[in-house]
């Protein structure tokens, strides 16, 4: 049993939230924030995760590791927003048929 506050997280490439002299904004609330032992171009400190609305945001992959609790923070948020919303009007209904692919030109050719 460790820090329940504490997590292990897995970036692959992911932008972060510089957090130095930001104004969070209109209701954004940070839930992890880095301190970085060595500022890079004189940041010292980062998001890496963030909550808007039910908008939540990471700059890593919690589907990488073992730890749910981030999972269950999305599946809450979703729940309270699907909540919110009945009785607003007509909701989308998901495709019923798979979304087109996009060309993308200059991406070489998996296959």
């Amino acid at each position: 049993a460790g820090d329940a506050s504490k997590f292990r997280a897995v970036f692959i490439r992911a932008p972060a939230i510089l957090m130095d002299d930001v104004d969070a904004g209109q209701d954004v609330e940070y839930l992890s924030v880095l301190t970085l032992e060595e500022p890079v171009d004189q940041v010292k400190r980062v998001a890496v995760a963030a909550k808007q609305g039910q908008l939540l945001v990471t700059a890593f992959h919690p589907e990488l590791t073992s730890d749910l609790r981030w999972h269950a923070l999305f599946v809450q948020i979703a729940s309270q927003h699907e909540k919110a919303s009945k009785g607003k009007g007509p909701q989308k209904d998901f495709p019923l048929s798979p979304l087109p692919l996009v060309e993308i030109p200059y991406l070489p050719s998996l296959a």
